[in-house]
């Protein structure tokens, strides 16, 4: 593709007001104090403005189009107000991240606030939703964007007029911190609830800001140079961007966070890659783009792409303005980033009517905590079943013991880091069956294991040198003698509360990554020692005043084998005298800022879980997890239902579940291996990389696995793991019958057609999930199978229905790095339906042929580089030839920001085109006489039939 990118010179100087004068207009108009904090009063202030908002700043209430307006505010500023806009401002304000309003011009503030999972940053008076992953788990389009209202009603409520969310990176390993508040493993799942999740939000008149741009998958290293992700273009294109291409081209977002990670080399918010070519000028997006939180690591970044920094201004302030006015940043560039923010705010109406909400308000409401629980409901996965274990009668199912910390005393809602929610009330496990139990239906309570706030200190005996406060920068190496041969409980807890990771290693081998974040401050993990024997113990990191460890009872404690085994059993006695038991264990690890060290549960939950299911064949084992979690027990337990992080009314949807109110229609969005050595990325080169914790300086993430991501990576490796991608079992059964596959050959620019029966074949109501897999030819280089297609189904006993697929051109396509952009091969396409990624979960296949194709055509734009505001300049647009179909009804179009006119000098539309025939279409671009000096992208496209399209950028200078 042909790009150009022209930065210009700095512009004349342009009509606008000075600072003073408008200090005085607003004055003069009482305009003093409009919406600059974003409370209720503030807005308020601005809503009784009215005539005189108008008069003093006539784009509050003009009919004139976006962009006119836009240049007009412009036109308007001073580089002060400008640099205002596009610098951070605290992170002491309301909102995580804030822009204060400009009064003189009725610019209302702009409060930016966490909310993938809920509207987060210890805000109360909300609603704490499942996690991401439990979204992606429900397979629900629907629901997703439910879920985005409720999410977008209380951003608004709460004054905030950007939701920071959604979180849609790729789950490239369950080792990943947030892998609870993204979605799953694969993009075209992570796309179709992307769109979803953001029209959601976006209905309710709330910004969504996309996160993180692009390739954040990993905690370890996080915004240092060592996090640099080493991944090819191909790999980028159809694994890590399709979710924000389809925010920007399906959702129409209005803002991207660009992510901490690097990407060859260049930190994603310093990456002109990223953010010029592919976002703003091959995608067209027309939003901002916000820095993760201290991620911009130089004033450059502006010019590769980033136009708001948060949340301090340390490189997008002062710094900035002085270059502007000593000329040596672009006046253009710096207008260009103010005029996106501007053309969003008008967009959502925010200067005629801010956000009139207060962060005190309480914004949560029946109907948001009822679609939270709908969630939950429809994201539990019943990965076993056995032995008839489940559902249990709620009104006769005799004696059940409900078993575990993580049930009443310390249940797990949610995950840590910026994602985590207060929720306004919760609904334990226990509380929740209880309730839900009839009178013939006894529930009984028993611990299992001490709470880790609980355990007791190291002895300093055990200990050597002693564990104190002093220990040096924070760290500490001694020696820990056994007293007992068993299994250990050792924990380590952050006092302070904040971002500070404190790790521990028991002879080298790390067990806890505790990442110092919401919702809790003390993990844990069990270890088997032997009696006498001694282990090297480390700490680094930690918590504490000054940056050091608390004092030995705070910070490191532990539980010995025979303190850990009365309660044990007692929960086994418990087990024995129940008709069945219900064992809750959960992850309560998993939060922004560290990864997990392994998939162990923490604390001595598997050795709990083995000896309850020993005792009593009839357990549950119910997971509250955000992520894949490993099962040692799995042969013994009678049924494992993974319930995610279900959010605050926990109990309520688990006893729906449980007792058959709700069939647990959850399918894995995640692949859940039996063991780490059998993950994609499961070299240390791979990750979290070459580089160690305490190297800032360099290091690499190899991303070798390249497409064979999730599930492709098990297929083409031909590895069974604990459960598939998109498996999920229900209280019935169901068959899939009667595959269609539409035409046996086609030119690759139009659909095929899919179809199928899905039949309930069990005796009672239930859901599943009818998924279409597409296989490519062996000379594509793609992995076996991959996802094109998902509908979810419910039926009652003996129903079926009919399933339609629509297998797009786009499905087929693959990123050709020599090209650089997509193509498409001749051959046969396999076509698989079923309920999992698993070939035995498949049990539909067919075939079509691909006999002709445009293959690699490419959109190229001839364009000048700068263009006079009220002069007309020639574009053309060249469709390159590359393949060897004929195709039908081609046209090429070109897009220009709102205002400019666009006429063809040429035809643009080609019904018959030979194989190798490269059409071209000249257009002439009139630009308005009030455009602003700033960098326009002037957007081009192909469109080859109904579903096919080819698509490039450049970027052309106003001035």
């Amino acid at each position: 593709m042909f790009h150009v990118r022209v930065w210009r010179s700095p512009a004349p100087a342009r009509r606008r007001l000075p600072a003073l004068a408008g200090m005085l207009l607003a004055v003069a108009f009482g305009l003093t104090g409009l919406a600059g904090t974003g409370t209720a009063s503030a807005a308020t202030g601005s809503r009784s403005a009215g005539t005189a908002a108008s008069a003093a700043c006539p784009w509050t209430t003009s009919a004139q189009p976006i962009a006119e307006r836009v240049a007009d505010v412009l036109d308007h500023m001073t580089l002060s107000d400008e640099i205002t806009m596009v610098e951070g401002h605290g992170s002491t304000n309301p909102y995580v991240f804030y822009m204060p309003g400009i009064p003189s011009l009725c610019i209302p503030a702009l409060g930016e606030e966490d909310g993938p999972n809920g509207v987060a940053d210890k805000l109360t008076g909300v609603t704490q939703l499942p996690a991401g992953v439990a979204v992606a788990a429900t397979w629900d389009p629907s629901l997703a964007r439910q879920y985005g209202q409720v999410i977008g009603s209380e951003e608004l409520g709460k004054g905030a007029a950007v939701n920071l969310g959604p979180t849609v990176n790729i789950d490239r390993d369950p080792r990943w911190g947030r892998s609870f508040e993204a979605f799953t493993e694969d993009p075209f799942l992570n796309s179709a609830l992307t769109v979803s999740e953001i029209d959601g939000v976006q209905s309710t008149g709330e910004m969504s800001q996309v996160k993180h741009f692009d390739a954040y998958n990993q905690e370890t290293n996080r915004n240092l140079p060592p996090d640099d992700a080493i991944v090819s273009k191909r790999v980028l294109h159809e694994i890590y961007m399709p979710a924000f291409e389809a925010a920007v081209k399906q959702a129409n977002v209005a803002s991207l966070m660009c992510a901490y990670s690097a990407v060859d080399d260049a930190f994603s918010c310093d990456n002109d890659y990223l953010l010029n070519t592919v976002l703003k000028q091959e995608w067209g997006f027309g939003g901002f783009v916000t820095s993760d939180y201290g991620a911009v690591h130089a004033t450059s970044a502006a010019l590769d792409g980033t136009d708001q920094e948060q949340p301090e201004s340390t490189y997008f302030g002062e710094t900035l303005e002085q270059e502007v006015a000593s000329g040596t940043f672009p006046q253009a560039v710096l207008n260009t980033m103010v005029s996106r923010m501007l053309g969003q705010m008008f967009r959502f109406n925010l200067f005629a009517s801010p956000p009139t909400g207060n962060v005190n308000d309480i914004v949560t409401t029946p109907a948001h905590v009822a679609l939270s629980t709908t969630v939950a409901d429809s994201s539990a996965t019943l990965l076993k079943n056995s032995r008839h274990t489940l559902p249990l009668s709620a009104a006769h199912a005799g004696t059940v013991a409900v078993i575990g910390p993580a049930a009443s005393i310390s249940p797990t809602y949610g995950g840590g880091g910026s994602a985590a929610v207060i929720p306004s009330s919760t609904v334990s496990p226990l509380q929740g069956l209880q309730a839900a139990a009839g009178s013939g239906t006894r529930v009984d309570y028993s611990q299992g294991l001490p709470a880790d706030t609980t355990l007791p200190a190291i002895p300093a005996s055990a200990l050597s040198p002693a564990y104190a406060a002093t220990s040096a920068g924070g760290s500490y190496t001694g020696t820990l003698t056994a007293p007992q041969t068993g299994t250990y409980v050792l924990a380590v807890d952050d006092p302070c509360g904040c971002y500070a990771p404190t790790y521990l290693k028991v002879n080298g081998q790390e067990l806890i990554a505790n990442p110092g974040t919401p919702p809790v401050s003390e993990l844990s993990a069990a270890v088997n020692l032997v009696a006498g024997q001694q282990y090297t113990l480390s700490i680094t990191g930690g918590a504490g005043s000054g940056g050091n460890l608390g004092g030995i009872s705070d910070a490191l404690s532990w539980a010995t084998p025979s303190e850990l085994a009365p309660d044990i059993d007692q929960a086994v006695a418990a087990a024995k005298s129940a008709s069945s038991a219900v064992v809750v264990v959960s992850d309560d690890t998993e939060s922004e800022d560290a990864d997990r060290p392994n998939l162990e549960l923490p604390s001595a939950q598997n050795e709990l879980v083995a000896a309850v299911t020993a005792a009593n064949p009839h357990t549950t084992v119910v997971v509250d997890a955000g992520a894949p979690v490993a099962m040692p027990w799995l042969s013994s337990a009678g049924a494992v239902l993974d319930a995610w992080y279900p959010g605050e009314t926990s109990g309520t949807s688990l006893a729906h579940v449980i007792f058959g109110q709700v069939d647990p229609g959850g399918h894995l969005p995640v692949t859940f291996p039996q063991s780490l050595s059998q993950v994609p990325a499961s070299t240390p080169a791979q990750f979290p990389g070459t580089a160690g914790q305490a190297d800032a300086s360099s290091g690499q993430v190899e991303y070798s696995e390249g497409l064979d991501v999730g599930y492709r990576w098990y297929d083409a490796k031909n590895i069974t793991p604990m459960f598939p991608f998109g498996y999920g079992l229900s209280y019935t059964r169901f068959a899939f019958s009667d595959l269609s596959v539409s035409g046996n050959s086609t030119n690759g620019t139009g659909p095929v057609r899919v179809s199928a029966t899905v039949k309930n074949v069990g005796n009672t109501a239930g859901s599943d999930v009818a998924q279409l897999y597409l296989s490519d030819p062996l000379a594509a280089g793609e992995p076996p199978r991959q996802l094109v297609g998902f509908t979810r189904v419910s039926l009652a006993p003996g129903a079926s229905t009919h399933v339609r697929f629509t297998i797009t051109p786009r499905d087929t396509w693959w990123w050709d790095e020599s090209a650089n952009g997509w193509t498409q091969s001749t051959g046969t396409y396999g076509v698989y339906v079923g309920d999992s990624s698993a070939l035995a979960n498949l049990p539909l296949a067919g075939s079509f042929q691909i006999a002709t194709t445009a293959a690699a055509r490419q959109v190229e734009i001839q364009a000048p580089s700068t263009m006079a505001p009220g002069t007309t300049s020639t574009v053309k647009v060249h469709l390159t030839s590359d393949g060897n179909a004929r195709l039908r009804d081609v046209r090429l179009a070109l897009q220009v920001p709102s205002g400019f006119t666009v006429r063809p000098v040429r035809r643009t539309a080609f019904a018959n085109l030979r194989p190798h025939q490269s059409p071209t279409a000249v257009f002439r671009v009139t630009a308005p006489v009030w455009a602003p000096a700033e960098n326009i992208t002037v957007h081009a496209t192909a469109n080859l039939g109904r579903f096919a399209q080819r698509e490039a950028g450049v970027n052309v200078g106003i001035g």
